[in-house]
């Protein structure tokens, strides 16, 4: 199969952006669960192995365990998205001649 390139702004070039979108922003969106997942996971390994007791932030005793998974969740969608739009949107910059 043959990948057919569109021509800028046209209709077909203008769609393909918006799938790329979408789609980033879906890899994005699944890439910050799990390493949110990761982040909170290693966390309570390493308070339970150290002081062999559950941290209270996740367990909702003061009411901020969403808070505390929701910034989680936002700072990496940030970070990760940020990097990602990058290399997806950006051309990378080429000398002539090499």
């Amino acid at each position: 199969m043959q990948h057919r390139r569109a021509r800028p702004w046209s209709f077909r070039w203008i769609l393909e952006h918006i799938a790329s979108g979408f789609l980033l922003l879906g890899v994005i969106f699944v890439a910050s669960i799990a390493l949110t997942a990761l982040i909170i996971a290693v966390e309570e390994v390493v308070i339970l192995v150290i002081q062999k007791r559950p941290i209270n932030t996740y367990s909702n005793i003061y009411g901020n365990a969403l808070t505390t998974i929701f910034w989680h969740f936002l700072i990496i969608f940030i970070s990760v998205g940020f990097w990602s739009a990058l290399d997806t949107f950006i051309p990378l910059h080429t000398e002539k001649g090499k």
